[in-house]
């Protein structure tokens, strides 16, 4: 029987987590140049094609913020025109972050504040 890298654990418990909130779909967490770091196992949303989309997004939000002397983005939700569902893009530290697909349904500011108390977990062991 072997033994689980620790790091992986720490990284699937993370994952867990996140999948735990009410209403999500998807996961990853993912470095901010697009490297997935943790995944969640949902075939209808593959994961490495919601990682490099939350990373681009992030980067390109990046940008703008920079281009109007902004403070860098945080959080970065995006509503569909059908809504029917959004998905959440969180800063966790430095280098990565977590991209989320939710239902429409969930209550964004709670799912949020969830999500920011994670992030920073996250922020502080990756």
């Amino acid at each position: 029987m072997t033994e689980e890298n620790p790091l992986k654990a720490k990284i699937r418990g993370y994952i867990d987590e996140i999948q735990s909130l009410g209403g999500v779909v998807a996961s990853v967490i993912v470095s901010t140049d697009g490297k997935i770091i943790g995944k969640s196992n949902n075939t209808d949303f593959p994961s490495p094609f919601l990682g490099i989309t939350g990373a681009t997004i992030f980067a390109s939000s990046e940008a703008a913020c920079g281009t109007f002397h902004m403070s860098r983005p945080d959080f970065i939700v995006i509503e569909t025109m059908e809504n029917d569902g959004l998905m959440v893009i969180k800063r966790a530290g430095k280098r990565n972050i977590i991209a989320t697909v939710i239902n429409q349904s969930v209550d964004i500011s709670s799912f949020k504040n969830k999500l920011a108390l994670i992030s920073d977990r996250i922020g502080e062991d990756l």
